[in-house]
């Protein structure tokens, strides 16, 4: 058996699974409310830990098998967090989470030569805003390396979360070029070790934590995604699958680094040595989860009197509105201050704004796809869908639907989960390889075909997406760089 954390944005899972790909206990545990003085995307670094060591406790506690069983303990996070630590690993100030695009004045001139290293922002940002802080910071840590030190004192990044630093692409090492040209010690950053390897044993204060017993081993994760991904069977070409989350996340498999990949990203697999080609839209997600508090209080009144979900409550009015929400849309970018509702008229109702955002999702993940096949000249015959939203069948229909394509559902809704499982299972020596651990713990629930008729009502709908998307694309880009 494995024992997973899973380390989001709005929440922390820890998860039991054993080497056929099984849940045999989960926890989770949303973050409470963040202090005042916090900005809107950062958090306090000792909530990822504290929710760690109490969703493990509960899932160790509602696992028959106990804490004896585990062979092996997998970290997976959202990535690009970043937290600014002491000498003793304690944070100096809160976590900047992946949704803040904070950069300096020197960061966008080198905005070339940086790329896509978000974190390098992120770091410039205090060296100009904070240089006497800057100079006290002893290593700027990815979650990955702050819940790893924790658990087995080991300040160690997989690829998938130190390719946001100033590394080499083509070492996946730290650059020494990028360092001395961004100003960043080279020697405040943190190892970085392939995902799947031994990287350390439970430690006596994460065991008393966590109840994880004391010494066992501790294999390297990867990225949220990365581990989706491979929890998806996406590990070779012509595979792709989207993630419904916090954001919205489309990748496919490569096997060799992708050059520049226009408005998506090219990063380091799960599996050392090869990429995924990744489209995201942040906050996707987020703007579900902001409609739900900001304008459905009787929906969560009923959902607490009756013991149910808030959301299911809210899906059930939205599948009353047809396809396409009768002209109304919504672009998603809210992250960057860019949410539009587009064709909003008063015939218009609740249920209409909430089935808009669900479709919101539909069209960024066929935008994707298209630019995916198109890049890659392939054809995708499904696409294998995964995260919270992949819950809802109305929210699974709507992805059939605006895709054009067989939504796969896997049994296992967390298949990051699943994929650190698999690194773990790789890592420990139970499979031979990545193809044979797939193969034993992927497994499909559904499949979903498209309805024809809503297929055509999302084609005319998506048009107007994309119309809303080219007149906005110099702002994004702006909001990105």
């Amino acid at each position: 058996m494995f024992a997973i954390f899973d380390i989001g944005t709005t929440g922390t899972r820890s998860v039991i699974v054993d080497e056929e790909g099984r849940e045999l206990s989960k926890a989770y545990e949303e973050y409470p409310s963040k202090p005042k003085e916090l900005q809107t995307h950062e958090q306090l670094a000792d909530t990822f830990w504290r929710t760690s060591a109490n969703t493990m406790q509960r899932a160790i506690a509602a696992c028959k098998h106990g804490a004896e069983s585990i062979v092996g303990v997998v970290v997976a996070t959202t990535r690009d967090s970043l937290t600014p630590i002491d000498k003793q690993g304690k944070p100096l100030a809160p976590t900047v989470t992946w949704v803040d695009n904070r950069s300096s004045a020197k960061s966008k001139e080198l905005a070339d030569i940086i790329g896509p290293r978000k974190s390098v922002n992120k770091i410039m940002w205090f060296q100009e805003n904070r240089p006497d802080f800057f100079k006290k910071v002893h290593k700027w840590v990815h979650l990955d390396a702050y819940i790893n030190n924790k658990l087995c004192g080991s300040l160690a990044s997989s690829p998938a979360d130190a390719r946001f630093g100033p590394i080499d692409h083509g070492t996946l090492q730290w650059s020494e070029e990028l360092c001395e040209a961004t100003g960043i010690p080279i020697e405040s950053l943190t190892d970085i070790v392939n995902s799947g390897k031994l990287i350390g044993e439970i430690d006596m204060d994460a065991a008393k934590a966590t109840t994880l017993r004391k010494g066992t081993p501790v294999i390297m994760g990867s990225g949220d995604q990365q581990c989706s991904a491979l929890g998806m069977g996406v590990i070779e070409p012509g595979i792709v699958k989207a993630t419904t989350g916090t954001g919205t996340f489309v990748i496919t498999h490569l096997d060799e680094f992708f050059e520049e990949p226009y408005v998506m990203f090219c990063n380091p697999a799960a599996i050392p040595g090869k990429w995924i080609l990744e489209g995201v839209i942040p906050g996707t997600g987020l703007t579900y989860k902001w409609y739900r508090d900001q304008y459905c209080e009787p929906e969560m009144a009923l959902a607490a009197k009756t013991e149910t979900d808030a959301y299911q409550i809210i899906e059930s009015s939205a599948s009353s509105v047809p396809a396409g929400s009768e002209g109304l849309i919504m672009f998603p970018f809210m992250a960057y201050r860019l949410g539009i509702l587009y064709h909003l008229g008063f015939n218009h109702t609740k249920a209409h704004v909430a089935r808009a955002i669900l479709e919101a999702n539909g069209y960024g993940i066929k935008m994707y796809l298209e630019m995916m096949e198109g890049m890659l000249d392939m054809q995708f015959n499904e696409l294998r869908i995964d995260g919270g939203g992949a819950n809802s069948p109305l929210w699974r229909q709507i992805q059939a639907d605006c895709a054009n394509k067989t939504v796969v559902l896997p049994r296992v809704r967390d298949s990051t989960v699943i994929g650190a499982a698999i690194l773990g299972a790789v890592g420990t020596g139970i499979y031979g390889g990545y193809r044979e651990a797939v193969e034993n713990m992927f497994h499909i629930e559904e499949r979903r075909e498209p309805i024809p008729e809503n297929v055509e009502v999302y084609k005319k709908q998506y048009q107007i997406f994309n119309k809303i998307l080219n007149a906005e694309l110099g702002n994004i880009l702006e909001a990105t760089s």
